[in-house]
């Protein structure tokens, strides 16, 4: 990014303020400067989210199981609508103990 006249004039100036008020700083700052490039890099893309294999696995045997309970709730509703004639085995038993 570049800066007009003015402002590396003012850069400027606050520069050699700077290196006559601390030159330690200074000296620290022109280090960090060499070091680093004044052209800005492109921001690093975030990494692509991996699941773990086991994750996936887990979560499609949930989702299969889930559907597997519906669909066989679903059925053994169908299955067994209320008849008059039908009787449960379970009040069978309890008829048939009845002293």
């Amino acid at each position: 990014m570049s800066h007009s006249a003015d402002d590396q004039r003012n850069l400027a100036a606050i520069e050699r303020a700077l290196t006559e008020d601390d030159p330690a700083l200074a000296a620290t700052m022109d280090t960090l400067s060499q070091q680093f490039t004044d052209q800005p890099t492109a921001p690093a893309e975030a990494p692509a989210k991996r699941r773990d294999g086991r994750v996936v696995a887990a979560i499609v045997l949930g989702v299969i199981a889930l559907l597997a309970l519906v669909i066989t709730a679903a059925l053994d509703s169908s299955s067994t609508a209320p008849d008059e004639d039908f009787v449960r085995p379970g009040a069978l038993s309890v008829a048939t103990s009845v002293y």
